[in-house]
């Protein structure tokens, strides 16, 4: 959570979404976050980047937030943009797409909840967080 910017695939026009949580909290704490998506031009009033030549700088991570499927998808890009940080949000994960960013010299974080790891993130969060740190989620 200490880079300066994070592209995130998986908000979306749906609320609800996880991805729409994760790029709130983010937003709410001053970080760069660009919502990556297909056909959207905004999700809930940022810009949305169908492409990472489209972002006005080269994210230092990248959060998935999206099927273990569509993954393996996105992981050619991220390598091709040249983003050396991936986060598999909890859901997202695809051995094949963690092997695949690992080979490609890429930092991996899977597995893990974004929201527990901000400053001060709020309940539930902050309780998962304290159950993670001693050592119970582990």
């Amino acid at each position: 959570m200490k880079l300066r910017s994070f592209a995130l695939f998986g908000a979306s026009a749906k609320k609800k979404k996880f991805g729409n949580m994760i790029l709130a909290a983010m937003n709410k704490k001053y970080m760069r976050i660009y919502p990556m998506h297909r056909s959207a031009n905004f999700i809930d009033g940022l810009r949305a980047f169908s492409a990472f030549e489209e972002l006005p700088e080269k994210p230092a991570g990248v959060i998935l937030v999206i099927p273990p499927g569509e993954t393996e998808h996105v992981i050619d890009d991220i390598i091709a943009a040249g983003i050396k940080n991936v986060w598999f949000q909890q859901g997202s994960v695809s051995d094949k797409a963690v092997r695949y960013c690992m080979l490609n010299g890429i930092n991996v974080i899977s597995n893990e909840c974004v929201l527990m790891f901000l400053d001060n993130p709020g309940f539930p969060h902050n309780l998962h967080k304290w159950v993670w740190s001693i050592g119970a989620g582990k």
